[in-house]
C-alpha cells in the first residue's frame, strides 16, 4: 500500500489555535472539516487512493488557514511599523538643532540602513505614516486588527488626502465596510467614487480649474530619447490611446495579411511591438495629419483606411418582405444605427449584402437584445455586456472588456445559449482557469457570477453598480453642494 504524503510540519505554538479554527469552520466546511480521520478511515478500509486524496485536501486546507492567518499577522505588524515610522517622523521634526529637512533625511538614511532598503522610500513612507496616523485613524485601527493589508489602507488613505476632515470621517465610516472584500485595485475604484460625493467642492468646478493646467511637455531622456509628456482631461486622454491602439492593431493585421501574401514581405516583417506601433502612429498623426503606421527606411503596410466605423441597420420585417414600389404600404421604420431613418428599398438593398441570418429574441420593452441562435454574441448584446460587466468577471480581477473574452457560462457545445443570463466577460487568464482546472462558475439573475474553488468556498462576483452613491446623503443635498459636515448623520443628529 503507498504512504500517504506527509502533512506539512506545523509550529508548536500555533497547533492549538490551528485546530481551534478548524473546529469553529466545521460547519462552513461540511464532510471536509474532520478530514484527516475520514483519510485513517479509508486506509483501514484499504482504499488508498481516496485515503491519499483526501489527506492532500486536508493539507490545502490547512495551508489556507494558516496562509490567512499569516496575512492577519502581517498587518498587525505593518500596523506597527507605521506608528514606530510616524514616531520617528515626529522625532526629526522635533529634533531643533537645525534644518527640519535634513533631519528627517538623517532618520530616514538611519533605518533604511538598518533593514537594507532605500532611505527614500524610507522618508516617503515616513511621510505616508503620519498622514495614516493622524488623518486616518480608524483605517490604522482597522490595519492593527487585521481586517485588510497595509496596501488596503495605503489605497484609503491616497483616495481621501484630498477630502476636509469633517469629510474624511464619513469617507473612512463607508470605505473601511468594503475594504475587507475587495482587492485594492476595486477598492479604488469605490473609494475615490465615494471620496468624489465628499467633496465639498462641485466635480464640474474642480475639473474646469484643472482644465486650464493642461499643457504638453518635452523632457530630455538618455540616449538621444525623449518624453512627450501631455496633461489632458481623462476622456480625452483615453480616447487617443484608445484609437492609437486600435490604429496599432489594424497595422499589425494587414502586415501579417501581406507579409502571407508576399513571398518578399515575409523576409522583413513588422515585428513592431503594440507600445511602439502607438508611438509611431502617434507620430504619423501629430507630423502629417495620418496614420500611415509605415516606417520611412521599411515601407510598413498602411493602415489608417482599413478603420472603418461601425454602421448597424435595424430594418423590421415588413419592411423586408415589401415590394418594390409599393413603400408607402408598408410601415417603414428601419433606422440607420438609431439615428436616422433608411427608406425601405435602401434597407432592402443592404440586407440582400448580408452573408448570415440570425434570429434574434429582443426585449419587448426596451428592445434589448437578449439572446440569439448563433454561437456568437451580436454586437447589441456586446454593448450590453460591455456595460454590464466593465471589467473580467473573475473575483478581484480588473483586466478591462476590451482584454477578455464573452465566455458561455454554460458552454455552447453543451447546450449554453448565447444569451446575456449565460454570457460574461473573462480575461484570458481566468477563461483558462475555468476551462482548465477545478474551478467552475454559475450565473445567477442580474448578472451575479458565483464562483467555485477546488476547496469548495464560494465567491460571489456582482456586477459594478450603475450608480454609486454615499449612503445618506440625499438628492437635494447634493444639487445644493452642502458642506461635508452637512452630510453626516452623526453631525445633523448633533445639530438638532
Amino acid at each position: 500500500m503507498d504512504e500517504l504524503p506527509q502533512a506539512p510540519e506545523i509550529p508548536p505554538e500555533v497547533e492549538e489555535w490551528l485546530w481551534a479554527e478548524r473546529i469553529a469552520e466545521a460547519q462552513q466546511w461540511g464532510p471536509l472539516s474532520d478530514i484527516r480521520w475520514s483519510a485513517e478511515e479509508c486506509l483501514d478500509a484499504g482504499d488508498a487512493a481516496t485515503a491519499r486524496w483526501l489527506a492532500i485536501e486536508d493539507r490545502r486546507i490547512e495551508l489556507l488557514t494558516e496562509w490567512t492567518h499569516a496575512a492577519e499577522q502581517i498587518a498587525r505588524w505593518e500596523a506597527v511599523q507605521i506608528r514606530l515610522l510616524g514616531r520617528a517622523l515626529d522625532d526629526a521634526l522635533s529634533d531643533g538643532r537645525g534644518d527640519a529637512d535634513m533631519a528627517v533625511r538623517s532618520v530616514a538614511a538611519e533605518l533604511a540602513s538598518a533593514v537594507g532598503v532605500s532611505d527614500r522610500t524610507v522618508q516617503r513612507r515616513m511621510s505616508d505614516a503620519s498622514t495614516l496616523r493622524d488623518c486616518f485613524p480608524a483605517t490604522l485601527e482597522g490595519l492593527t486588527h487585521g481586517r485588510f493589508s497595509r496596501a488596503h489602507a495605503q489605497t484609503v488613505m491616497e483616495e481621501g488626502t484630498r477630502l476636509d476632515q469633517a469629510a474624511r470621517a464619513a469617507y473612512e465610516q463607508i470605505v473601511l465596510d468594503l475594504a475587507p472584500q475587495l482587492t485594492t485595485g476595486r477598492l479604488r475604484v469605490a473609494a475615490r467614487a465615494i471620496a468624489e460625493r465628499l467633496q465639498p467642492t462641485a466635480l464640474v468646478e474642480r475639473h474646469a480649474q484643472a482644465r486650464d493646467e493642461r499643457r504638453v511637455v518635452v523632457r530630455d531622456g538618455d540616449d538621444g530619447m525623449a518624453e512627450l509628456w501631455a496633461l489632458l482631461p481623462a476622456v480625452l486622454a483615453h480616447g487617443i490611446h484608445d484609437r492609437l491602439t486600435r490604429l496599432a492593431h489594424v497595422v499589425r493585421a494587414d502586415a501579417a495579411a501581406e507579409a502571407s501574401s508576399d513571398s518578399d514581405a515575409a523576409s522583413d516583417p513588422d515585428d513592431r511591438t503594440i507600445d511602439q506601433l502607438r508611438a509611431d502612429i502617434l507620430c504619423d498623426l501629430a507630423l502629417t495629419g495620418h496614420a500611415t503606421g509605415a516606417d520611412s527606411e521599411r515601407g510598413g503596410p498602411t493602415g489608417s483606411d482599413a478603420v472603418r466605423a461601425v454602421v448597424q441597420i435595424t430594418v423590421p420585417v415588413l419592411t423586408l418582405l415589401g415590394e418594390e414600389g409599393r413603400e408607402s404600404d408598408i410601415d417603414g421604420g428601419a433606422t440607420l444605427n438609431g439615428r436616422c431613418p433608411v427608406t425601405p428599398a435602401e434597407a432592402r438593398r443592404l440586407a440582400g449584402g448580408a452573408t448570415m441570418w440570425d434570429r434574434v429574441l429582443t426585449d419587448p420593452i426596451s428592445g434589448d437584445v437578449l439572446a440569439v441562435d448563433r454561437r456568437f454574441p451580436s454586437e447589441a448584446q456586446r454593448r450590453h455586456l460591455r456595460a454590464r460587466d466593465e471589467h473580467c468577471r473573475f473575483p478581484g480581477c480588473r483586466i478591462s472588456v476590451g482584454r477578455s473574452d464573452i465566455d458561455h457560462t454554460v458552454d455552447h457545445q453543451y447546450g449554453g445559449a448565447t444569451a446575456v443570463d449565460n454570457l460574461a466577460h473573462v480575461c484570458r487568464r481566468h477563461h483558462s482557469l475555468k476551462h482548465h482546472s477545478a474551478w467552475t462558475v454559475t450565473q445567477k439573475s442580474r448578472g451575479v457570477l458565483v464562483w467555485t474553488s477546488p476547496l469548495g468556498r464560494t465567491y460571489a462576483d456582482r456586477p459594478p453598480p450603475t450608480l454609486r452613491f454615499v449612503p445618506g446623503v440625499t438628492g437635494v443635498e447634493r444639487e445644493q453642494h452642502l458642506p461635508p459636515a452637512a452630510r453626516i448623520p452623526q453631525a445633523r443628529a448633533a445639530r438638532t
